[in-house]
């Protein structure tokens, strides 16, 4: 019997976040990871066959998921039919085996490589407490892509072909998610839990097959945008710093459209290449000359540091440039926060959908209990307060789950378990109280809600402004 211990869905990063939320009547408590990023790089296994059995803790009590209201809307079932092989996609499970492509080398991005040991580090503390699932220790294939969307594409390629995966889980990018998505809706492979949040990953009709992990970068924009007229007003002014790929792109066609829907005026765009990790010097003496009221910075892994610290000395120099700035969800980790020496990170703002572990008032809490001591087991040179191991630990926690609803609904194969990530109503153990997780027919987000949080460099933490915002409409917004 399948020793199920539901804990810990998140939906982090990043950001690792797009598009208007789905069904306005869901109401449940669940979660997501916050953004997906920090410092310190590590060798996470190119390919890497998840052990039966391993140092993770032999016997921890994790909470049981609460329970949560019945998630509105009519139930998904996906059709096989246009299947390149139907009967492939309605097969049995014999092994449960995962695939993930994510950056391990190259660029700002590499600072994703934690999501891997995260990753890892549920795979083994889920078959060393379970021993694997129906009796069969779950497989973890993970491969490097540097953020590359066309070596993404060559490495799921290898993960299907050769590797023969049963899913995709935690792959990082929105380019990079694009890159798989046709080809995995085609072959009917989940291609679950993307960790990004591109407004694409709602897409149910057309592309059933893929799901997203991250809150929809609209969301994010609207509690930012929500906020600066709750503190500013209409008529104040406002900058976007993004990088510029389709990551950052996202996130500044959302908030325009709500700084027009709202009476805020942009007065600068700037950007910068993905593979750039110089300081934006040049770009913030154009958001110096512009003097916002406010920012929007979407930076990418290592660039969420050099925008703070070209903040700092902009602040420094300029005495009369001090704008409310938000910074990504996708940047938001105390190890970004608190590597900018110079003042440049206090009072920026981010969001987060989970609890941070470092965070005393989560010290005695299970499921953070967990994870800490799964990821000092299993990766004891990662930092656990580190988001982006928590977002790869997410998304397997949240791909193990659905195959474990798929098992329990006797419909173990890969169309059971694309019918159980898109039915998901799931609560896991470092999810924010009152935030929704789940999905149906109707809805194709699985997060739905986050908390504006600020950084104070005095207490080297986040501190929660106001309280979850959540667009289901279960709990508050800003100036409502």
């Amino acid at each position: 019997m399948v020793k199920t211990k539901k804990l810990l869905a998140l939906a982090a990063a990043g950001a690792l976040v797009l598009a208007a939320c789905g069904s306005d009547d869901d109401s449940s408590d669940a979660t997501t990871p916050a953004g997906t990023e920090a410092p310190a790089a590590t060798d996470a296994p190119e390919a890497t066959d998840a052990p039966a059995s391993t140092d993770a803790p032999a016997s921890t009590d994790a909470p049981e998921s609460t329970d949560a209201e019945e998630p509105s809307g009519a139930e998904f079932v996906v059709d096989t039919a246009n299947c390149d092989d139907p009967d492939a996609a309605t097969a049995t499970i014999e092994t449960l085996k995962i695939g993930t492509s994510i950056p391990l080398s190259g660029g700002p991005a590499v600072l994703f490589a934690p999501v891997g040991a995260g990753q890892q580090a549920y795979i083994d503390w889920y078959n060393n407490e379970n021993g694997g699932l129906d009796g069969t220790p779950i497989e973890l294939v993970v491969k490097d892509d540097q953020y590359t969307a066309d070596l993404t594409k060559a490495n799921v390629d290898e993960l299907v072909f050769d590797d023969q995966v049963t899913m995709l889980s935690g792959v990082i990018g929105s380019p990079n998610n694009l890159a798989i998505r046709d080809d995995m809706n085609a072959q009917c492979i989940p291609q679950l839990w993307a960790e990004t949040g591109a407004p694409e990953w709602g897409e149910i009709d057309s592309y059933p097959w893929t799901t997203g992990l991250l809150v929809p970068y609209a969301i994010e924009s609207r509690v930012w945008a929500d906020y600066i007229v709750s503190e500013l007003g209409e008529g104040s002014t406002a900058a976007v710093f993004y990088v510029n790929t389709e990551f950052g792109q996202a996130y500044l066609e959302a908030f325009k459209e709500l700084a027009d829907e709202k009476g805020i005026e942009i007065v600068a765009e700037e950007n910068i290449a993905p593979d750039d990790s110089g300081a934006p010097s040049a770009q913030m003496t154009n958001l110096v000359q512009a003097n916002p009221d406010a920012i929007l910075a979407v930076p990418l892994g290592a660039q969420c540091i050099a925008f703070m610290t070209e903040l700092g000395n902009a602040k420094a120099a300029n005495a009369d440039f001090d704008p409310l700035v938000y910074q990504t969800a996708t940047c938001a980790s105390p190890l970004f926060f608190g590597a900018v020496s110079n003042g440049g990170s206090t009072g920026v703002y981010t969001s987060a959908n989970v609890k941070f572990v470092d965070d005393p008032q989560w010290a005695d809490d299970p499921g953070v209990q967990v994870f800490v001591d799964a990821m000092k087991a299993s990766a004891p040179d990662i930092n656990p307060a580190d988001l982006t191991a928590a977002a790869g630990w997410a998304s397997m926690e949240l791909a193990v789950h659905v195959a474990e609803e798929a098992l329990a609904a006797g419909d173990y194969s890969r169309a059971g378990i694309i019918n159980a990530a898109r039915n998901i109503d799931f609560v896991g153990g470092l999810g924010l109280p009152g935030l929704v997780g789940e999905m149906n027919a109707d809805d194709g987000y699985y997060a739905e809600g986050t908390q504006l949080i600020e950084w104070s460099a005095d207490t080297t933490s986040f501190a929660s402004v106001g309280e979850p915002v959540d667009y289901n409409g279960s709990l508050g917004v800003f100036g409502r």
